[in-house]
């Protein structure tokens, strides 16, 4: 079976009769929020709570240890007022994907899922080290850096098991045999399919180069190199699964986000540390 061209993969995005996952209503307008620096909490704390699944999943994941509060945060608007407007804003993004996504598909989701959310607490921890702030896009970044990888084993599973296959076996990286097979990897694909869901350029361009960081748009760069080094820690600490069977250290990455190749094992055991938090941030959003 011949693989997808490039072409025939642009196209699925682009069509605007194609089956692509379409995100509810409520999202539109969540993203709509996202662009718009005029909305007030007030709007957004009525968008999201129109949809009692996401509100649910936002409230249980913003009284989750990653946010560490001491009392428990009951409504939305409460969430808004204590872990920040544009914060909720990400996890109403990232419930919203993940559940309007298929659960069944050639790859195990929830591991591959876990290996997401972990990369988003590695982001975070790899910021702390190197004296920067986390933003509110920090997490989401990470939850859907793979994002291209479930739409590929969704429109394209044949292809796509055969080119998950080779990468296990040769034990060769996945990016590089999806542009090989394909004309293009999960990381540009993500970044198609998230500019058809008119995501914010700040959550878009980390993630369309985090396989190639040094490429991206200046204003976006270091938090693509910092995603691709969370990344890597990811896979060292073995935190799910993302069907990547090779992801490279680069150490001119790591120098230029102030890091260096011994700092790598500390920030590994201090992510595995999180392993549980990830499993409740993971039990969460599902």
């Amino acid at each position: 079976m011949p693989l997808p061209s490039k072409q025939d993969i642009t196209d699925l995005v682009r069509d605007k009769k194609t089956k692509l996952p379409t995100l509810p209503v409520v999202m539109n307008n969540i993203i709509a929020t996202a662009r718009d620096k005029n909305t007030s909490a007030r709007d957004l704390a009525g968008f999201i709570t129109k949809d009692q699944a996401i509100s649910a999943r936002v409230l249980k994941i913003a009284n989750s240890p990653y946010y560490g509060m001491s009392s428990k945060i009951d409504s939305i608007s409460r969430a808004i007022v204590v872990i920040g407007f544009r914060e909720v804003i990400s996890l109403a993004l990232a419930t919203g994907v993940i559940t309007s996504l298929p659960k069944n598909t050639l790859m195990d989701m929830k591991a591959l899922w876990k290996h997401s959310i972990g990369t988003g607490f590695a982001s975070k921890i790899i910021l702390d080290k190197t004296g920067k702030k986390a933003d509110e896009s920090t997490m989401l970044i990470g939850l859907l850096h793979d994002l291209g990888k479930v739409i590929f084993s969704i429109y394209f599973p044949d292809e796509y098991a055969g080119i998950l296959e080779k990468a296990s076996i040769n034990n060769q990286a996945l990016n590089e045999l999806e542009k090989d097979g394909m004309g293009m990897d999960h990381a540009e694909l993500a970044g198609s399919i998230m500019e058809h869901w008119k995501f914010p350029s700040r959550i878009i361009e980390p993630i369309r180069y985090h396989h190639e960081p040094h490429t991206c748009p200046g204003k976006f760069k270091h938090m693509a190199m910092v995603l691709s080094t969370a990344d890597f820690i990811c896979h060292q600490a073995y935190i799910g699964n993302s069907g990547n069977q090779k992801v490279k250290k680069d150490n001119k990455i790591l120098a230029s986000i102030g890091m260096c190749s011994d700092d790598i094992l500390p920030l590994t055991r201090t992510l595995k540390h999180e392993e549980h938090n990830i499993e409740y941030f993971l039990e969460a959003i599902e």
